[in-house]
């Protein structure tokens, strides 16, 4: 059964003029993130404004994206939705389309309880034949509470979590869970900051926007701790760290979508309308963070001193 490891990029979503999903650009993120080196990519993502991508336009995603990996990496698309049927209609056809795996959070805008959630989540996995990765995202939707998970590793075919609540403590209790009921099941972490306290915990790899934005030094981080040289992990972790600080400063998820941009990639028009009086503040901050990216870059080749 497939298990994520290593370094995923949560993809950013590139925009034409009208504000649909850009294919040439998808083939050519694709292309940068297979060349610095990423296991795989995380298409239809929460930081890539799922939310805002049409249902023909999320088909047309995944199929770019899959057909211009072939096979080099692994591809494991959101399919996250409040509604179970469009989840398990969505996740068949990305099965049918090639993916490795989906990734699957808890229903979101309605709070609901813990029961209903784990209801949910149990009647997407049971509906799918592949493997499915949980998405614990409590900050945009319903958490997945340890006593849930301890019920959902029963399925077999849920094979991974990615943890997204920003507690260290958290990947330590699913580490703990896990390895008293399924040693198989592996815990990927969401947020960049925290990568290598993780790993150093027991996690096994991570799925963010820097996994995009910053390949190179997020796979270095995961290289150098599997090599055991934590110090020179350390101290790309805090280069990575300086980066996302600069790119949080900015609304979710358009402060990302700057970082790719930086990175020498059109990602196309807000796909809310920016007010021109904003518009002005953004430029700023756009250069801000690209001089940042760049001086991190440079940084982590050459460290001074």
């Amino acid at each position: 059964m497939f298990q994520p490891a290593g370094i995923y990029a949560a993809m950013l979503t590139p925009f034409d003029s009208h504000k649909r999903i850009h294919q040439p650009t998808i083939q050519h993120m694709v292309e940068f993130f297979i060349d610095k080196g990423i296991d795989g990519i995380f298409p239809v993502s929460n930081v890539g404004q799922f939310i805002h991508i049409p249902e023909e336009d999320k088909r047309d995603f995944v199929d770019t994206v899959i057909a211009t990996a072939r096979g080099r990496v692994k591809v494991t698309p959101g399919i996250s939705s409040p509604n179970a049927r469009q989840s398990i209609e969505f996740g068949k056809y990305c099965f049918r389309a090639g993916a490795d795996a989906v990734v699957l959070s808890a229903p979101y805008y309605f709070k609901y309880p813990p029961e209903v959630v784990e209801e949910f989540l149990a009647s997407v996995a049971k509906g799918l034949d592949m493997p499915v990765i949980l998405y614990n995202v409590p900050f945009y939707a319903n958490e997945i509470s340890t006593e849930s998970l301890r019920r959902l590793l029963e399925i077999d075919t849920i094979v991974a979590i990615k943890e997204s609540s920003g507690s260290l403590a958290n990947v330590q209790n699913i580490l703990n869970l896990a390895e008293d009921i399924r040693p198989d099941f592996h815990v990927m972490v969401g947020w960049e900051e925290m990568l290598l306290a993780a790993l150093t915990s027991g996690a096994h790899g991570c799925m963010v926007a820097s996994g995009g934005i910053l390949p190179e030094l997020m796979t270095a981080i995961y290289r150098h701790y599997q090599a055991g040289e934590l110090a020179e992990a350390a101290r790309i972790q805090r280069l990575v760290a300086s980066a996302t600080e600069q790119m949080k400063k900015v609304f979710f998820p358009y402060g990302y979508q700057m970082g790719m941009q930086a990175r020498g990639f059109d990602m196309g028009p807000s796909v809310l309308d920016i007010p021109a009086a904003y518009a002005a503040q953004l430029a700023q901050q756009q250069k801000t963070i690209e001089a940042t990216i760049a001086a991190v870059l440079q940084e982590a080749e050459h460290p001074a001193g």
